[in-house]
Parts: structure tokens; C-alpha cells; sequence
């Protein structure tokens, strides 16, 4: 009766070992997916805001208190939709339902979701955009900034000058 009793006991003593471990392992893999979704966030916003920012010709616009991003861009130049518009146009991104959305004048587009926060401000050519992802852990709470500088405003006002040695050669 004595050995059952110290089986049992061993027994439940493994078994709680095992359950404290998958607990541990359930966690650490829900705390993973949300961190691995959080940077497709990040890495997508990125990559979707820099194209455009970089590629215009004029100074982006916050609208609705820097809820909103309005981009002008030149035509023939590959829209937030994925389609090369033949004229002038601009793109209005915005958040809506947990999605963030683009509109160029055809009804607002879902480019991406799981976005629990997003807005826009600007200091001179800098832009930053502060998205805070659904689900992400408590230390990025307050949003993660993007910022993207208009390098080709820079550009388009650039004086090209041929050096001085060049010109007498």
C-alpha cells in the first residue's frame, strides 16, 4: 500500500511538472504569433508608406488632425492599389474597422489588417507614422514610429553643379 502511495505521489508530482511546462510552452508560443504579427505590421506599414512618401513630388498632407495621410503623386507612378493611374492622383491612408486603407479617388482600398492604432505627423520633410498593432505585447503599447523622409523634394530642388576643374578641362 506504501509503494502505491509513493507511485501516486511520484505520479502527480511528474504530472504537474509536465502540465507547468506545457503552460510555460503555450505561453511563450502565444507571446511568439503575437510578436511575429506585430512586425508583419511594422514591416508592411514600412514598406507601403516609404514607397509612397519617397516617391512624390510634393509635401505629404495630414488631414483629420493627423488621423490621415494625404500623398499627392505624379501620373505613371504605381499607386497604394497596385495600379499605375495615367493621370495626376492622390492617396488618402487612413484606419478604418482595424484596417488600414488607401483611397486614390475610387473608394477606399484594405490594405492591411490587425492595426489597433495609427497616426501622422510631420516635421519639415520627416514624416513619422506611429501604428500600434492589435494584440502586441504591453511594452510596445504606445505604438511603434516610422519615419520616412521625402527625399526627392530634396532632390527636385537639388542644384547640379559640374566641378570647376571638370569645366576647364
Amino acid at each position: 500500500m506504501i509503494e502505491l502511495l509513493v507511485a501516486m505521489a511520484a505520479g502527480l508530482f511528474l504530472l504537474s511538472g509536465v502540465a507547468m511546462s506545457y503552460t510555460a510552452i503555450k505561453s511563450t508560443v502565444v507571446a511568439s504569433k503575437e510578436l511575429s504579427h506585430a512586425q508583419e505590421v511594422i514591416r508592411y506599414m514600412s514598406q507601403v508608406m516609404t514607397r509612397s512618401i519617397k516617391q512624390t513630388h510634393a509635401m505629404p498632407e495630414l488631414e483629420n488632425g493627423g488621423a490621415a495621410l494625404r500623398v499627392h503623386q505624379n501620373a505613371l507612378q504605381l499607386a497604394c492599389d497596385g495600379s499605375v493611374p495615367t493621370a495626376n492622383y492622390s492617396e488618402l491612408y487612413t484606419l478604418s474597422n482595424g484596417y488600414l486603407t488607401c483611397d486614390i479617388g475610387n473608394g477606399p482600398v484594405q490594405l492591411l489588417r490587425g492595426v489597433q492604432a495609427l497616426g501622422f505627423a510631420q516635421s519639415g520633410i520627416l514624416t513619422s507614422i506611429t501604428v500600434t498593432p492589435k494584440d502586441v505585447p504591453p511594452q510596445f503599447k504606445e505604438g511603434l514610429q516610422i519615419d520616412i523622409a521625402a527625399n526627392r523634394l530634396v532632390l527636385d530642388k537639388a542644384v547640379w553643379k559640374v566641378p570647376q576643374e571638370r569645366v576647364n578641362n
